[in-house]
C-alpha cells in the first residue's frame, strides 16, 4: 500500500513514518518543512528512506496523489496560539485545504483518508465525562477548524472512500521533531531548564493525554481496519485511565527530575478549557489497542532523550521548540510571507 503522510516531518509524523516503513508500507511524505531546523537529525528519517514532497498543503495537486492508496492527514497549524496569530489562516489551512485535499483524493481514486482531529473541540465540558455524542464546544480557532473539517469529511465517506476521523487526546512524549508547547512536554522542559515545574493555569483543568507512539500505532490501526462501521465514524483517541488534571502531572514530573519546586505562575489564570473524555468507542472498534506508553514511562523516556540532546535553559528561552515562535521567526526573517507561504 502506498501511503501519503502530510506533515511527515512534524511532531507526530516523524514518529509515525518509521513505524510505517518498518511495516513495509510505501511512504510518500508531504510537508512544507517549517520545523526542519529543530529536528534531531540523528533520529529523524529524511532523504533516501522514502519519497518526500516539500510543498504547502494549499498547493497540493492531482499529480502529487498519483498512485496513492491512502492518506494520513496530519498537516495543520498545530495549536491554539498559532490559531490566534491569524484566524483566517487557520480556517484556510486547517479546514479549507483539508477538505480540498480529501475531495481531490476521492476524485483521484485514493481509497482511504485518515484525519487527525482533536479532543480540544470539547472545549469546556461542564457535565462529567464527554463522549462522541456529547455537544462540542470549540472555543479556539484551532478547535473550530477541526470540527468543521470533521463535518465535511463525514459527508465524503462512502463505500469507495473510507474516512477515518480520530479525535486525538493531547499528545506527549519524545519525538525527533520535538515540541514543548504541549502540557506534559512543557512541564518537563521547565523542570529541566529551571528546576521548577511551572504551571501556567491554576492546575485544575482536565486533559485527556496520549503518548505520540501510542497515537501513531492507532493511526496504523485505522489504516489497516477492515471494519466498515469505522468509516465516517468519529472516534475519540486515548485511554480512560489517561484523563488527568494538570496538577496531577506534577508528581510524575517530580519523580523524574529531582530537586524541582512547583511554581504556579498564574499566567493563564483559570484555564477555561477542561474536559474528561470517554474512550469506550475506540475500545469497542479496536479491542486489541493497548496503552504501551504510560505517563510515567513516557516522562522517564522524555527526560532521557532531552538529556541526550543536551536540552538547556537556553533552548527553553529561545523558544526553538515552540511552533508559534518558529513561525514568527521565519516571518521576521522573510522566509515566510504573512500568509505563511514560502518566500522564494
Amino acid at each position: 500500500m502506498k501511503v501519503l503522510v502530510t506533515g511527515d516531518s512534524g511532531y507526530i509524523g516523524s514518529v509515525l513514518v518509521p513505524l510505517l516503513l518498518a511495516k513495509k508500507y510505501s511512504v510518500v511524505g508531504y510537508d512544507v518543512d517549517f520545523y526542519k531546523k529543530i529536528a534531531d537529525r540523528k533520529n529523524v528519517i529524511f532523504g533516501n528512506s522514502y519519497k518526500r514532497i516539500i510543498k504547502d498543503i494549499r498547493k497540493i495537486n492531482a499529480d502529487d496523489l498519483r498512485g496513492v492508496d491512502a492518506i494520513i492527514h496530519l498537516s495543520a497549524l498545530s495549536n491554539d496560539p498559532i490559531g490566534a496569530l491569524e484566524p483566517k489562516l487557520t480556517a484556510e489551512i486547517n479546514f479549507k485545504a483539508s477538505v480540498r485535499l480529501a475531495k481531490l483524493a476521492k476524485k483521484s481514486g485514493v481509497k482511504r483518508f485518515i484525519f487527525s482531529s482533536s479532543c480540544s473541540i470539547y472545549g469546556v465540558a461542564k457535565n462529567g465525562i464527554v463522549n462522541e455524542k456529547s455537544k462540542v464546544n470549540p472555543i479556539t480557532m484551532y478547535a473550530k477548524s477541526k470540527i468543521n473539517t470533521e463535518e465535511a469529511l463525514k459527508k465524503l465517506s462512502d463505500k469507495d472512500f473510507f474516512v477515518g476521523i480520530l479525535r486525538n487526546s493531547t499528545v506527549y512524549g519524545y519525538s525527533p521533531c520535538f515540541r514543548n508547547d504541549l502540557v506534559v512536554n512543557n512541564l518537563v522542559t521547565t523542570a529541566l531548564a529551571y528546576k521548577e515545574i511551572r504551571i501556567m493555569s491554576d492546575g485544575t483543568p482536565w486533559r485527556p493525554l496520549i503518548d505520540v507512539r501510542d497515537l501513531s500505532n492507532i493511526f496504523i490501526k485505522f489504516l489497516e481496519t477492515k471494519n466498515k462501521k469505522v468509516n465516517g465514524n468519529i472516534i475519540n483517541i486515548g485511554f480512560n485511565k489517561n484523563n488527568f488534571q494538570v496538577k496531577d502531572l506534577v508528581n510524575e514530573v517530580k519523580k523524574n527530575v529531582r530537586g524541582c519546586e512547583v511554581v504556579y505562575t498564574g499566567e493563564h489564570g483559570k484555564d477555561t478549557r477542561s474536559y474528561k473524555v470517554n474512550f469506550d468507542k475506540l475500545k469497542f472498534f479496536f479491542p486489541d489497542v493497548k496503552q504501551e506508553w504510560s505517563l510515567s514511562k513516557s516522562i522517564k523516556d522524555l527526560v532521557l532523550n532531552l538529556n541526550k540532546i543536551n536540552f538547556s535553559k537556553k533552548d527553553f528561552e529561545s523558544r526553538k521548540y515552540e511552533r508559534l515562535s518558529v513561525i514568527e521567526s521565519l516571518i521576521k526573517e522573510r522566509k515566510l510571507t504573512k500568509d505563511l507561504f514560502i518566500n522564494n
